[in-house]
């Protein structure tokens, strides 16, 4: 403590983290002193008592009758302090006024608490204000500045983009050097506000209003417009002679600034309003930073002091104006300039570091009467929460000097794509499909529709093989089918339980043959007319008008001429179990002698005493052709518990499919269904390089397919409002795609303009885990469920689901999901019981010490996209498995503590 600007700074913490005694009213330090403002009655030695508590022991002591606090000179070997000083405070006094600057002049308890929050939710016009800020310069925060205007004017919005950068400007350069007017700018406008009679801003808007049209830039075929208000008009470089912070005069209010620009914005009719601050800790952006209503985007690279910086920053924020969840906009960060090769462990560090910072400014609302019953608060944070990432870029490093030669290098650098998230909404977008929501839609009966349907949907086997004809066409499937337009298949479609197998496997067998299961799919040019032939189907598989011995007594009929039964999948069945106890484990040549008979069996070519399956199935290709397929592998090999398991499945998986493309001509096909965890257990060796091969047809759902899933459903339950054909949702673009399923699940988790999550970012985040993979089960389970809970919910008229039920069948499908996992991997499943057998309350993020598994374990869940590691060591469970593990949330936790 050398002087009395470290006493000073050191009361201002204190009072920030609530660790003021209550008799202490105020502090003020003064360059002869220290005044100590008490309530009546606070004797000099309790006041004493504390400063040695608060600065250390010895910090005190009396002279001339005098307190004084110890000061750090090493020239003294005595004391040396300033005087401190008691002031009673006065009968009646109130809280002083504080406004939005990052430091405050009077220090008092208030700054254990957030600022007050402004009078109005909105600002004027409904206008929403966008700051880009960096704790570093030269970060790329400009840029970004512009490309997000630029972004908002070519989907129809109209920008007022304000270089508020007073020391060093940048789109104040590139609008001059494009030509553009200096009519009017931000420093006419501070110095117009601050000689502004009755603290009104009319007369700065009106004068800025009859300039700005001349300050437009770019032509936009939306029909939106960007306007620029460049910083200066000054010819000559220098330190600004009006500041933000000098407009905050008593008598105004604290958010003058914010709510000038947007009454600005409002009157040249312009809804979207991108302020480029000045970097750095400094009152020049604080004015806009500390108003909660403002949408705050922090720009940072990987540099320490970047990160460091913006981190601090956004917890000051967090404490001093914290945003209120589903009503004001939520802070984000930009990490900029990294090698997607090489800073790879960096970013991912930098991510961790940046979410709970981010978290740290947003809360709860207290009067949220859902915030005590809604447990989905870490889905809404970690979408809130999650940086985006702006990889380097070369052409970035020498920008161009025009405004239109620098909007051409942002598109070829495709910067708006890493703004898409948080690109301001201009209002529900509109679908384009043919319709339109009638007057009278019964969204209680879409709602028993899509629910029934989902219902249905959620174990396919169930369904039947012919009773639901459509189906989503995916990319593996196409793949799988395009791939093979003039030759039969010989492949493995490998998938998760809930990925849809058994789906694809009823789909083929019931087009009945090759070509026409493609041209279902809208494969086009396919020549191969060979029948579908099943093998083995799921046990539970149900059946309708169409089963699986038709398939084979069919393929009978018409390749010999007989009318007689095909072998039953059952006798088929039981002829591998008894192989199963029958062959040696180490006899291949037996089980694929084995496994060739059965497609043999299937076919209605029972196999001679002479040439065995192999002769049988050889004469078979030389006069027909067909595609066998096989499902339902894990009812009869279950956990691979045994050698002889194993080595049925992997022979199955090399040698046949080896054999079989061995055949002269190709005759003879084979498609193999088979969950991803079977395959890796039964080829223990170079099963990577296998799984790889057939890469191309597994069945993995990313968030855009489960989305597209989400809208095949529920067009297929007739559940949505509008008309739109299931073959048209497989062409739909990705922006169309998140339009279309607006009537569904509404364009935010709340009203339109809410600041809520937006949907289709809510959902993939609910249901995936962290490797970015959804479970098609999983999304059925969630609509089966959301669409039943949102039957009773009427208030809701203008979607299928209701946000309350979306956030309710959360926990369903956690529960379904550890019941699979539990079902399909036994070394994940025997994680999960574990976990759930905890006693102990948990709270994510945890220690192992805290659920008992060990470092290996938690590496292993971590691989399979259960757990994720914390920079910290702790550890955090994706919401799909949180939910049904009974952990609770930290980050909920906090919300509630805060209230």
């Amino acid at each position: 403590m050398f002087t009395w600007v470290d006493v000073d700074e050191h009361l201002a913490l204190l009072a920030a983290a609530g660790r003021w005694p209550s008799w202490l009213c105020a502090a003020d330090g003064w360059w002869d002193g220290i005044e100590l403002v008490v309530s009546p009655g606070t004797g000099a030695e309790e006041v004493k008592r504390w400063l040695d508590e608060a600065f250390g022991a010895g910090s005190t002591e009396w002279h001339d009758g005098t307190l004084q606090l110890r000061l750090d000179d090493p020239r003294q070997t005595g004391f040396t302090g300033t005087p401190v000083v008691l002031s009673i405070e006065p009968d009646g006094a109130g809280e002083p006024r504080r406004v939005p600057l990052l430091r405050e002049k009077h220090i008092t308890p208030q700054l254990a608490h957030p600022l007050e929050r402004p009078a109005d939710t909105r600002f004027p016009g409904d206008v929403q204000l966008v700051a880009f800020h960096s704790f570093k310069g030269g970060v790329g925060r400009t840029v970004h500045a512009v490309a997000m205007a630029d972004e908002v004017a070519r989907r129809g919005g109209s920008v007022l983009l304000i270089d508020a950068d007073l020391e060093a400007p940048g789109i104040t350069w590139m609008h001059t050097a494009q030509g553009g007017q200096l009519d009017f700018c931000y420093e006419d406008f501070l110095a117009l506000l601050q000689g502004a009679e009755n603290g009104s801003w009319s007369t700065a808007v009106d004068i800025a209003a009859t300039y700005l049209p001349n300050q437009q830039v770019g032509r936009y075929a939306s029909g939106g417009r960007v306007t620029v208000v460049p910083t200066s008009r000054r010819p000559l470089l220098g330190p600004p002679r009006i500041e933000p912070a000098d407009l905050l005069t008593p008598g105004r209010s604290p958010y003058f600034l914010t709510e000038a620009f947007a009454a600005l914005a409002a009157r040249v009719n312009a809804d979207t309003v991108v302020v480029d601050l000045r970097a750095g800790a400094t009152e020049l952006s604080a004015p806009v930073l500390l108003d909660p209503r403002v949408q705050r985007i922090l720009v940072t690279t990987l540099s320490h002091q970047a990160l460091a910086g913006t981190e601090r920053l956004l917890r000051q924020l967090g404490h001093r104006a914290p945003a209120l969840q589903g009503i004001d906009p939520v802070s984000s960060v930009i990490i900029t300039q990294y090698r997607q090769d090489a800073h790879e462990a960096q970013v991912e560090r930098a991510r961790d570091e940046l979410r709970n910072a981010l978290f740290s400014s947003l809360r709860r609302p207290p009067e949220d009467p859902q915030a005590e019953a809604d447990a989905t608060d870490e889905v809404d944070s970690s979408l809130f929460s999650e940086p985006l990432l702006s990889p380097f870029r070369e052409e970035l490093l020498a920008l161009p000097s025009s405004w239109d030669a620098v909007l051409r290098v942002l598109e070829i650098g495709k910067i708006a794509d890493v703004l898409e998230p948080i690109v301001p909404a201009r209002g529900t977008p509109e679908a384009p499909v043919t319709g339109v929501p009638g007057t009278g839609v019964d969204y209680t009966a879409l709602r028993r529709q899509l629910a029934e349907t989902a219902q249905r949907f959620i174990y396919a086997e169930l369904e039947g093989m012919s009773s639901a004809s459509g189906f989503l066409v995916t990319d593996p499937l196409r793949r799988l089918l395009g791939d093979h337009r003039t030759e039969p298949p010989l492949a493995l479609v490998v998938g998760a339980k809930g990925a849809g197998k058994t789906f694809m496997y009823t789909k083929a067998c019931a087009a009945r043959s090759w070509n026409a299961f493609a041209e279902r799919s809208g494969i086009e040019g396919t020549q191969l007319t060979a029948p579908v032939v099943p093998v083995l189907e799921s046990d539970n598989l149900e059946y309708d008008d169409l089963t699986t011995q038709d398939l084979r007594d069919a393929f009978v009929l018409s390749h010999t001429g007989e009318s007689g039964q095909a072998v039953t999948s059952q006798a088929i069945k039981d002829r591998l179990k008894e192989g199963l106890s029958t062959l040696d484990a180490r006899d291949d040549i037996g089980w694929r002698r084995l496994w060739l008979e059965c497609l043999a069996v299937a076919a209605g070519a029972r196999p001679s005493a002479d040439g065995g399956p192999e002769a049988s199935l050889t004469d078979l290709g030389q006069r027909a052709r067909a595609v066998f397929v096989i499902d339902g592998l894990e009812d009869l090999l279950q956990s691979l518990d045994n050698d002889s398991k194993r080595t049925a499945l992997r022979v199955l998986l090399i040698d046949v499919l080896a054999w079989l493309r061995s055949l002269r001509g190709r005759p003879l096909g084979l498609v193999v269904f088979v969950r991803q965890d079977l395959v890796t257990r039964a080829v223990q060796q170079n099963s990577g390089q296998l799984l790889a091969r057939y890469e191309p047809y597994a069945l993995r759902w990313n968030k855009e397919e489960a989305l597209r899933l989400a809208l095949w459903v529920t067009a297929h339950a007739n559940a949505l409002p509008v008309s739109v054909a299931e073959s048209q949702i497989t062409e739909l673009s990705y922006d169309e795609l998140i339009e279309t399923l607006i009537p569904v699940w509404g364009w935010k988790m709340g009203t339109e303009k809410s600041k809520e999550a937006r949907s289709h970012l809510w959902v993939p985040a609910a249901l995936g885990d962290f490797k970015d993979q959804v479970q098609a089960r999983d999304v059925v389970v969630f609509l089966a469920e959301a669409a039943k809970l949102s039957i009773p919910q009427t208030s809701w008229d203008d979607r299928v689901l209701a946000p309350g039920a979306m956030r309710k069948a959360l926990l369903a499908c956690s529960n379904n999901k550890i019941d699979s996992i539990q079902q399909e991997n036994q070394e994940v499943g025997e994680l999960l019981s574990r976990l759930q057998q905890v006693r102990q309350p948990v709270t994510v993020p945890f220690g192992l010490e805290e659920v008992g598994i060990s470092a290996q374990d938690a590496d292993f869940l971590v691989d399979s996209g259960v757990f994720a590691r914390g920079t910290d060591g702790r550890y955090w469970v994706a919401e799909i498995y949180r939910h049904g593990l009974g952990f609770g949330s930290e980050r909920r936790a906090k919300v509630l503590w805060r209230r």
